[in-house]
């Protein structure tokens, strides 16, 4: 016969402490305001700690801890909020939508031949790639009909892994260099109807160690000051190893593709996936005279990231403006 576990009064006590200090600790953690490496990291882990809390929450309600038990998983919840699953959208609009596709490739993903082939069929306007290794650049001979490239014709290999393929004219490229060849991104600019789009594309670091902590944020800081002087409108795409309640991710959540739908984008392991073990660090953010209707995060074989594909217009502030003046 199975004999059942009972806990007496003593160990009832013991375990609801244990519980209680490892829920407040993982929480502190999440939540932790400090301004340095390791504690920024343990910040981009909030989900999984915030996870984890919740678990102790829901053992302190087993062991009859109820009050303190709910208020904790009320806290977790509310934390985890922000990824709870939510459905992609397309709102109304009058004006021609610009489709975008990004993704990060992964260096050495052994389908790239077969994903440039279903990539060509698909429809998008602006396709960005990322990791895209020097050594495949024949593979992408098969746009050369159809597309503006950035990244094929470029002298000194493919800058950064970034190749950018578009089906409306690319009018500008530069390579924006702040610490020679190993830090910068990619400015580009797209005539989109009767409209100039400036386009930046990036791929900081992932933030491994303190001085690849201190690139990237580097890097979004240039970024962030690049956009704000941009006068156009203006788009800033790529993989920015960096999660959206970051005091480093500078812009407005809500002009971003991750406020339009939560989502996890990066999944370190192939199998088991799931969004508690996945953050969301691939990011399109885009300024007011830019209009976002719709995010789709779908699968992409050999890469540990998911492509991001959402569609844009361009509002038609000029009238507005003319409305104000005529009001006045």
């Amino acid at each position: 016969m199975f004999r059942v576990f009972t806990l007496n009064n003593s160990q009832i006590i013991f375990f609801r402490i244990i519980f209680l200090l490892a829920a407040l600790f993982f929480i502190t953690l999440a939540f932790n305001p400090l301004n340095y490496f390791y504690a920024e990291v343990l910040v981009s882990l909030r989900i999984q700690l915030l996870a984890a809390a919740l678990i102790c929450a829901l053992f302190l309600i087993t062991l009859r801890l109820y009050k303190v038990g709910v208020g904790l998983l009320f806290i977790c919840m509310l934390g985890l909020s922000p990824m709870f699953p939510s459905l992609s959208y397309q709102t109304s609009s009058n004006e021609r939508l610009l489709t975008f596709k990004q993704i990060n490739l992964n260096y050495n993903n052994e389908y790239i031949d077969a994903h440039l082939s279903t990539l060509l069929q698909q429809k998008w306007d602006v396709l960005i790639l990322q990791e895209f290794s020097d050594n495949n650049r024949d593979l992408l001979s098969r746009f050369l009909s159809t597309t503006d490239m950035f990244g094929y014709e470029e002298i000194e290999g493919i800058p950064y892994g970034i190749v950018v393929l578009s089906r409306i004219p690319m009018v500008y490229k530069q390579q924006i260099k702040l610490d020679a060849d190993k830090l910068g991104y990619i400015k580009l600019k797209f005539l989109f109807v009767d409209h100039i789009i400036t386009v930046f594309v990036a791929h900081p670091p992932s933030p491994r160690s303190k001085q690849l902590w201190q690139n990237r944020n580097t890097l979004l800081a240039a970024l962030n000051e690049a956009a704000q002087n941009e006068e156009g409108p203006w788009i800033i795409a790529g993989d920015l190893n960096v999660v959206p309640w970051s005091q480093y991710f500078d812009w407005d959540n809500d002009r971003s593709c991750f406020g339009e739908r939560s989502y996890v984008s990066f999944m370190p392991f192939e199998r088991g996936r799931f969004r508690l073990i996945g953050l969301p660090i691939d990011h399109c953010i885009i300024s007011e005279q830019i209009s976002l209707h719709g995010v789709v995060v779908s699968e992409f074989k050999g890469s540990d990231h998911r492509m991001l594909s959402y569609d844009l217009s361009i509002n038609n502030t000029n009238f507005i403006k003319n409305m104000i003046i005529l009001a006045y």
